[in-house]
């Protein structure tokens, strides 16, 4: 490699220097996304607005450090094409404003997902800012300064797909000893910038003979592991539990309704209860029995609810659960999906509930961002407003979500309220299991709750977990008392991989407390 093709690389040197600068001074946070802000555009764009999101106080102070970091982006851009003149100015600014609007989706879909616990956004925003960097990534290095020119160039040389490729596998492992040794994330810093350096020498490089090959090839590829992965499941049936004492009560989670909830569908028979034994709770109070739709069994208490019901304050929530649980026959176990989790939770901790067994499926064990009530200056207000002009959006897809709700303010609008919930002990009498989603890990660090038995993560949906085999099987051994399988390494660490494309939190997020080993 020709020695000056490196004097232009001291800029990244010097702005992987300066990322380590304001780290080291807690100026911006620490996590393992740090390391995209020395990234391939538009990758440090991406990183740029997560970090702005999750920290500017208000609009004037967003708008205003968006403007500075796009002239300091554009800079940087310039001088890393070959220097500070008109024309490169002129393309960088241009390439970072087409980059602007899908990598702003991408950094809003991020933020409301960590806001409001949703899965299913962050992995829009990961598959979003993929597609971008994948695609307009190699556009600036393909030797000439306008972008019309550059694009076609791009798309015959295959995207670059030889470097790309690679690039990108590099800053996900460097992601994932990020993640699992937080303690190497500054250092780390350089070595991206270096990556970066790497990467831009490799695509001035002569192209692969045949592009369009290699692009097919890695396209192939990646849509038929992507299909596969979305589209597996677990499999196989446990035997079903032997007849169970007492009662079982059901508890939906947000936006649920009477009788429509997944959970409403378990299979109760499976785990070892007859309808008879079964009892749905009611977000809106006891009654005589509420419409059965896809339960199981014939639901013959409680009042007829709404998914606005679910949204009441939280103390009323727990007030309802304790005063339909309390005089069930015992032994009582209860099974609660998402944040009905804190409810039951809350309920058994403080004495109020007398509970045996708690099967916990979907918990979250922390609200760590957060965002302030309307028209207030904090950190998260971007998000907040960005939340609450989502509203009819969430409505025309039936999600029903107001950020304003009593229940959405207590407990996702302020960061580390999950955690004061289930820092509270639960009694020694009262067993409890767990059961995350994989597709929920990347929103926390750590998913083991001070329960008796952490549940290995499953291979579906937040929505689909009460449905699951897994679901079944793990809640047949527990109540059985018998061991769980084995659970493989790679459930972990495919989290690893996805939390540096997340936000930076408010809270240390290290959880409630460890098991209790019991």
């Amino acid at each position: 490699m020709r020695q000056g093709q490196w004097t232009r690389w001291w800029p990244l040197a010097v702005a992987a220097a300066f990322v380590v600068l304001l780290a080291a001074t807690n100026t911006i946070p620490t996590w393992p996304g740090l390391i995209h802000l020395v990234a391939l555009p538009p990758l440090d764009q991406f990183t740029d607005l997560r970090i702005l999101m999750s920290r500017a106080p208000s609009w004037p102070v967003f708008l205003i450090v968006c403007a500075l970091l796009f002239a300091a982006r554009v800079t940087l851009l310039a001088w890393l094409l070959g220097g500070l003149d008109a024309r490169r100015l002129r393309f960088a600014a241009l390439f970072y404003a087409v980059t602007f609007g899908p990598v702003l989706v991408a950094a809003g879909a991020d933020a409301a997902a960590y806001a409001v616990l949703y899965a299913r956004l962050f992995w829009l925003a990961v598959v979003l800012v993929a597609v971008v960097v994948l695609v307009l990534g190699p556009i600036p290095w393909q030797g000439r300064h306008d972008l019309r020119g550059n694009v076609a160039l791009s798309w015959r040389r295959g995207l670059r797909i030889d470097v790309m490729a690679p690039y990108c596998a590099v800053v996900v492992a460097l992601g994932v000893v990020a993640d699992r040794i937080p303690v190497l994330t500054v250092p780390l810093v350089p070595v991206s910038a270096a990556a970066t350096g790497v990467a831009i020498v490799m695509m001035e490089r002569g192209a692969l003979r045949r592009p369009a090959y290699a692009l097919t090839a890695f396209v192939a590829v990646l849509v038929t592991v992507s299909i596969m992965v979305v589209t597996s499941r677990e499999s196989g049936r446990s035997e079903p539990a032997s007849p169970q004492p007492g009662s079982l009560m059901i508890v939906a989670g947000i936006n649920s309704a009477s009788g429509q909830a997944r959970i409403h569908a378990t299979d109760v028979h499976r785990l070892g209860y007859r309808c008879e034994q079964v009892y749905y709770f009611s977000y809106s109070g006891p009654g005589d029995g509420q419409p059965r739709h896809n339960a199981t069994c014939p639901i013959r208490t409680g009042s007829p609810y709404r998914p606005g019901d679910t949204q009441r304050p939280f103390r009323e929530q727990v007030d309802l659960f304790v005063e339909q649980a309390s005089t069930l026959p015992r032994p009582l176990v209860v099974a609660a999906h998402s944040h009905a989790v804190w409810v039951v939770w809350e309920a058994v901790a403080t004495g109020r509930v007398d509970a045996d067994a708690l099967l916990l499926i979907g918990p979250f064990p922390s609200t760590r961002t957060g965002y302030p009530p309307p028209h207030v200056n904090a950190p998260g207000r971007v998000v907040g407003d960005l939340l609450r002009a989502a509203v009819p959006v969430t409505d025309l897809f039936h999600l029903h979500f107001d950020p304003e709700t009593p229940l959405a303010r207590e407990l996702l609008g302020t960061a580390g309220a999950a955690e004061s919930v289930l820092a509270q002990p639960l009694p020694d009498s009262t067993r409890a299991m767990t059961l995350p989603s994989i597709a929920d890990l990347p929103l926390a660090t750590n998913w083991r709750l001070d329960v008796e038995r952490n549940g290995c993560s499953v291979r579906t949906t937040h929505a689909n977990l009460p449905l699951s085999p897994a679901f079944e099987d793990a809640a047949v051994r527990f109540l059985n008392y018998r061991p769980p399988p084995p659970c493989p390494a790679w459930r972990e660490w495919s989290a690893a991989v996805a939390r540096p494309f997340g936000m930076p939190m408010t809270t240390d997020g290290n959880g409630p407390v460890p098991d209790r080993g019991r």
